[in-house]
């Protein structure tokens, strides 16, 4: 890894963490000129790049004076961030992380990769919980809401678990063994 002597990386170096929502911070003037100029910073510190060590106190890159960054990678934002956001778009990703509790991070994946927005209430609102099958989560529903208490027996065989599982799925959403009602 080559670094200029204000500690900023010249191309992609590996001096990051690994778990922490992070963005390769690049000059697009840098960048145009053939240049690749940036660092990784993390996503809590991307709203200021002066303290990153990128830019003078009044914005403009060090090497080549430019004002426009983007990210020109980025790592564990959790699907939040597409293509080559601005630095302020990977802060503001990296703040409504923060509110994510350490045992959501995969239900929060599996509910952003059906298309939804991110929303946190919503999603704990409709998460329903983590299971193997359709049945599974199925059986857990009867059991949990009592739908088969009181029927004998000799008659609750008969009801079949896959057909009830099928048409629950009618207004249910899964992904990653995570089930979600639908809204």
């Amino acid at each position: 890894m080559n670094t200029l002597n204000n500690g900023v990386m010249i191309a992609i170096g590996k001096e990051k963490d690994t778990d922490t929502p992070s963005a390769w911070i690049g000059c697009l003037g840098c960048y145009n000129a053939g240049r690749l100029i940036g660092k990784w910073i993390p996503g809590l510190e991307c709203g200021d790049l002066h303290a990153a060590g990128l830019t003078d106190s009044a914005g403009r890159c060090n090497r080549c004076g430019a004002d426009e960054f983007l990210a020109l990678d980025h790592e564990n934002f959790l699907g939040l961030l597409d293509g080559e956001p601005n630095p302020q778009e990977c802060l503001d990703a990296a703040q409504k992380l923060e509110e994510i509790e350490d045992h959501e991070h995969a239900i929060v994946r599996a509910w952003l990769s059906n298309g939804m927005n991110f929303d946190l209430d919503s999603m704990r609102e409709c998460y329903i919980g983590e299971f193997s099958t359709d049945e599974d989560m199925a059986q857990e529903f009867i059991d949990g809401t009592g739908l088969l208490d009181g029927v004998p027996d000799y008659l609750s065989r008969y009801f079949d678990l896959t057909a009830y599982a099928r048409d629950m799925m009618f207004d249910i959403f899964e992904s990653g063994g995570h089930y979600f009602m639908s809204r």
